[in-house]
């Protein structure tokens, strides 16, 4: 199988999750949670990725490389 390292972009609004992957324009997904929104990128990675006239998206297979977090906020940020 192929590999190939995609960077996603992941967002926090509102109280669920979105994600946008670089390297596919038009790649993005979302989810509750961050295992929703894992999931969910899976699936939107293998459908953008599947052959045209394909029945069935390929299988990928995820593996978290690295995690970046930047954080922007107007209120000073405190520990828990």
């Amino acid at each position: 199988m192929e590999q190939r390292a995609l960077h996603v972009d992941v967002h926090h609004e509102e109280g669920s999750y979105w994600a946008e992957v670089r390297e596919l324009p038009g790649c993005f997904a979302s989810g509750d949670t961050v295992a929703e929104l894992i999931e969910s990128i899976e699936e939107a990675v293998a459908l953008y990725l599947a052959p045209d006239g394909a029945d069935q998206p390929p299988p990928v297979a995820i593996e978290l490389a690295g995690f970046d977090l930047s954080l922007e906020s107007d209120q000073p940020l405190q520990a828990a």
